[in-house]
């Protein structure tokens, strides 16, 4: 069984990637060249830090250079399987070049319980914490990530936001494909600092985690504001809204719309104060003739039955089943 887990996993962070040419004249999505979902002016400088929890992996934290002041701080979490930071080049380069600090933290993939993952996890967040606390900005803070580490942002929170008091001038939390969520309860989750904004966000040809475990997430959710968005495939555009779209799917346009677009919003609106950024926010979910993959729900329900995913919700692994 857990072979399986590991294999089922493992390949929903490394997906093949999606190469195949698009019908350039149906397809109207466009690269995105300024505002929301665009890169922004800075490079990244990275630096390695050991993680406690992890003697396998180093971890890496991506600075954005030339950024004046104590910068916020993105704690990522990656899809289970080695800690490769390639797989998610392209979004932490963009979070980055906007003047973000990323960690990228790390945990073991064999000997260890599910539990011990998510405490390696966590003590890699929180040496980095303390390594480069003079760069962060731990009043302004987000927890997002991918598949296994979608599934763990809510414990991540948890400990970062009401046992360390982080986040009190601004908190997001973004869980892409959340797998199943060890370390939380409701009374837990209802603890969550109501301010912190909940981005939730699934694929509509996702056949690893089953939808279920993203709509609990939205559903157990206290935050005054919270998204729940399907990422649609498009024919003409040849992007298949898949498991790894955040990750090794080849489609970088896709991630702009898909990823960098919300993404930007997200922060200006709960970093920066911009009202205007939750407005458009809430224009993503929205039917546009030009390409728009995002459809928001706020009454989610799943889109196939559980037998259709690799990870079903009624596994007997999920502890919130």
């Amino acid at each position: 069984m857990m072979k399986q887990l590991i294999v089922a996993l493992a390949l929903s962070a490394f997906g093949m990637p999606n190469v195949a040419a698009a019908d350039t004249a149906r397809c109207t999505a466009h690269p995105i060249a300024s505002g929301y979902g665009a890169d922004g002016p800075y490079k990244a400088e990275t630096k390695t830090l050991a993680n406690p929890g992890d003697a396998n992996d180093e971890m890496t934290i991506y600075l954005p250079q030339g950024a004046r002041g104590p910068r916020p701080v993105i704690f990522f979490g990656h899809g289970f399987g080695p800690g490769r930071t390639e797989t998610y080049a392209d979004i932490i380069q963009h979070m980055v070049s906007k003047g973000d600090i990323v960690v990228f933290s790390t945990y073991p993939m064999r000997g260890v319980t599910i539990d011990q993952r998510y405490d390696s996890l966590w003590q890699g967040f929180e040496a980095a914490a303390a390594q480069f606390s003079a760069q962060m900005d731990l009043s302004r803070v987000a927890f997002i990530g991918h598949s296994f580490g979608g599934g763990a942002v809510p414990a991540m929170a948890y400990k970062g936001l009401v046992e360390k008091g982080w986040g009190k001038n601004g908190v997001f939390l973004m869980e892409l494909a959340p797998w199943y969520s060890y370390q939380i309860t409701n009374a837990q989750i209802a603890a969550l600092p109501a301010q912190a904004v909940q981005f939730i966000e699934v694929y509509d040809n996702d056949e690893v985690n089953d939808h279920r475990m993203a709509i609990d997430l939205y559903n157990a959710s206290h935050a005054t504001d919270r998204f729940y968005f399907l990422t649609q495939s498009s024919e003409a555009c040849n992007f298949t809204a898949d498991h790894a779209t955040p990750g090794r799917n080849g489609s970088l346009l896709q991630k702009q719309y898909a990823f960098s677009k919300p993404f930007d919003a997200l922060a200006d609106w709960v970093f920066n104060g911009n009202a205007a950024a939750h407005t458009a926010l809430d224009k993503m979910g929205e039917a546009s003739p030009e390409y728009q993959p995002l459809r928001r729900s706020d009454t989610p329900k799943p889109d196939h039955p559980e037998d259709f995913y690799r990870q079903p919700w009624t596994n007997p692994k999920n502890p919130r089943s």
